[in-house]
C-alpha cells in the first residue's frame, strides 16, 4: 500500500470522529448556558458572548464540512476545515496557557496534530477531472 494512500485510509475514519467531536463541542458552545461552559472551562468564555456562539457555529459547520474527505470531490474543502479547525485549537491553546489551564494543552495538541493528519491526506490525493458528456 503506497503511503499516500494509507494517508487517506487512516484521515476517513480519523476525520469522521473529528467531526464528531466538533459537533459536540460546537453544539455546546452555541447552546449551552454560560454557566454549564464555565464548569467545562470552554476556551470561548475569554470571548464576547457572541463571539463565543460564532465560535460553537462555525465548529458545528465545519465538522460537517470535515465528512467531505469520504467524497473525492470534496476532499479539498475537507483539506480546508481542518485547517480552519486547526487555527481554532490553535486560539484554544493560547487562551488555556494565558489562564493557566496547562492541563488543557495535550488535548489541543493531539487535536491540532489529527487535523494536520486530515489536511495532509485532503491535498494528497489528486482531485478527479471532470467528465465532459
Amino acid at each position: 500500500m503506497s503511503a499516500r494512500k494509507l494517508l487517506t485510509v487512516l484521515a476517513i475514519p480519523i476525520a469522521t470522529l473529528l467531526a464528531a467531536f466538533f459537533a459536540f463541542v460546537g453544539y455546546h458552545k452555541a447552546f449551552a448556558p454560560l454557566a454549564e461552559l464555565a464548569q467545562h472551562r470552554v476556551w470561548t468564555l475569554a470571548l464576547p458572548v457572541r463571539a463565543g456562539r460564532l465560535v460553537g457555529w462555525s465548529e458545528l459547520l465545519l465538522a460537517a464540512v470535515l465528512l467531505g474527505v469520504w467524497m473525492a470531490g470534496l476532499r479539498r474543502w475537507a483539506g480546508a476545515a481542518a485547517l480552519v479547525l486547526m487555527v481554532n485549537q490553535i486560539a484554544a491553546g493560547i487562551v488555556h496557557a494565558t489562564r493557566g489551564e496547562t492541563d488543557a494543552l495535550p488535548q489541543n495538541a493531539v487535536l491540532i496534530g489529527l487535523l494536520l493528519l486530515v489536511a495532509l491526506a485532503a491535498w494528497s490525493r489528486p482531485v478527479p477531472k471532470e467528465t465532459v458528456a
